[in-house]
């Protein structure tokens, strides 16, 4: 991608999380962004279908982020280190997961959060023995709604607890599923 693409974008997207800040996601609108980021309306059209499709896009990214930056690897399956890493990475980005979290008012992190777990899990679940995990499918989906439950609310309720408390606990209800996982 050329790389004035590439800054215009960027533009785009760090002003679309500064409005979402300072308004929120309801009252921002293309002519805001553009007038803030001081580019043409039509520039935001030629690298974005909506405001839905920026926040969305805004969301890959701090996904994406967020699991790079948890895993030595590109699979973080069920690892410990990996789990406690996502802890403490929200637990210093909080601000930013906060926001998102408090705008998603249609899901779109959920989902997004769900399917990339579910995709390191199901590689997990492959060396889980069936009469562990009972059905793949139903754990899988077990473990990546309790976990995503456990995420939303803790970043919901101003982190309650530690990052290390919280993924002690959430590791000990685990047990039975990462005994299994390589370490």
């Amino acid at each position: 991608m050329d790389r004035r693409v590439q800054r215009t974008r960027k533009l785009i997207l760090e002003t679309f999380m500064v409005l979402l800040k300072e308004k929120g996601f309801e009252k921002i609108t293309v002519n805001d962004i553009a007038e803030r980021a001081d580019i043409n309306r039509g520039t935001v059209y030629l690298h974005f279908l909506d405001k839905y499709d920026i926040f969305e896009k805004c969301i890959d990214i701090y996904i994406d982020e967020l699991l790079s930056h948890c895993s030595a690897n590109e699979e973080i399956h069920l690892q410990e280190e990996a789990m406690r890493k996502v802890f403490f990475y929200l637990e210093e980005h909080i601000d930013l997961y906060k926001l998102i979290h408090k705008n998603d008012k249609y899901g779109m992190f959920r989902k997004k959060f769900t399917n990339a777990l579910l995709e390191q899990v199901a590689i997990a679940m492959e060396v889980i023995p069936e009469e562990i995990a009972i059905s793949h499918d139903i754990a899988s989906q077990f473990l990546v709604n309790g976990l995503l439950g456990v995420i939303e609310w803790w970043i919901g309720n101003d982190m309650p607890c530690s990052a290390e408390e919280t993924t002690e606990k959430l590791l000990a209800f685990l047990k039975p599923f990462t005994d299994y996982i390589p370490k």
